[in-house]
């Protein structure tokens, strides 16, 4: 008997001091967190972002979303780039200053450290509910791993990861949506592609998972053949954003374009992309859409890709035994 109230003692002992241990231990990681939240630079999550403004030097750049959407308002008028919007959203608004340098400012401090010189950059944000901040970074440590910044309606001067400046600094190419065209390849109805020298090959999509060349004869294209062009066609990037309102195509090769590849969409409608000369600036060519006015380059190789024959798309003869 007495065993077994020892035994059940040191059970009860044992519990008391487990569940202290796991109490402080919470406390402890409580704490953590409650100190991590702190060293929060935005009181918001990225996702309450409805405008943000970044200004450097004689830059200024502005994005607006709108029904979910990001778009590129200032200094021009254009759809942003999805990914890398959500990537400098990322990686600001979620940032946490390594330390806290001066708990007030002065405007020797400020420009020892570069946040109030030319080469000062300022991103302000804006939510839903009306609350704008702006964070102002200035220059790098000498190691270049940490950086200066402030929030303009808080005294302190902080040091962060240069990596945040980084992403805070970029230009409306960086941001703005770089896609050459706008399809989705397995719904479309057909294409066409047209070279200047008469060379054309014109392709139906009758049903899901089949296409059928009609010019310039009628066979069976390769499904597979015509799936991976057209996803190297959709997927093409501009390289650079060359002219947005053109007076005269003639000087880059669009008013008779060397390529011509047409798109009928789901709905019927035509799309056109036009390749034109080489843009020897930027090692590209020259092309533009015909729902755009602006002209841009892609990359010198993007024509590589696009067949001149039509056995180059029709479907083989162990593509067709393959099936069978």
């Amino acid at each position: 008997m007495r065993f077994f109230r020892k035994t059940v003692f040191w059970f009860i002992a044992l519990a008391v001091i487990g569940g202290s241990f796991y109490l402080i231990d919470k406390q402890v990681e409580e704490k953590k967190v409650i100190e991590e939240i702190k060293k929060k630079l935005f009181p918001f999550e990225p996702k309450d972002i409805v405008e943000f403004q970044i200004i450097k030097g004689s830059d200024n750049i502005i994005l607006r979303k709108e029904s979910e959407t990001w778009f590129v308002k200032s200094p021009l008028s254009a759809a942003a780039d999805k990914e890398a919007v959500q990537k400098l959203l990322d990686a600001i608004i979620n940032a946490k200053f390594e330390a806290t340098l001066f708990e007030t400012q002065s405007n020797e401090k400020l420009k020892e450290m570069g946040i109030s010189g030319k080469d000062s950059l300022s991103v302000t944000f804006k939510i839903s509910s009306g609350l704008v901040k702006t964070i102002v970074f200035g220059d790098r440590n000498p190691t270049m791993n940490l950086g200066f910044a402030i929030l303009k309606d808080d005294p302190r001067i902080f040091r962060l990861t240069a990596d945040i400046r980084a992403e805070a600094d970029k230009t409306v190419y960086d941001l703005r949506d770089k896609a050459a065209f706008y399809f989705e390849p397995l719904k479309i109805k057909g294409f066409e592609i047209k070279w200047l020298d008469g060379k054309s090959i014109t392709v139906s999509h009758p049903s899901e998972g089949k296409w059928h060349i009609t010019k310039p004869k009628n066979a069976v294209a390769g499904a597979i053949k015509v799936t991976e062009l057209l996803y190297k066609i959709k997927d093409a990037k501009i390289k650079a954003f060359v002219d947005e309102s053109p007076n005269d195509l003639m000087s880059y090769g669009l008013s008779i374009p060397m390529l011509k590849i047409t798109v009928i969409g789901e709905n019927g409608k035509q799309t056109e992309l036009l390749i034109g000369e080489k843009d020897k600036k930027q090692r590209g060519v020259f092309a533009k859409r015909n729902d755009a006015p602006n002209i841009f380059s892609l990359e010198e190789d993007f024509i590589v890709s696009i067949p001149k024959s039509v056995e180059e798309l029709e479907e083989t003869e162990i593509e067709q035994a393959s099936k069978k």
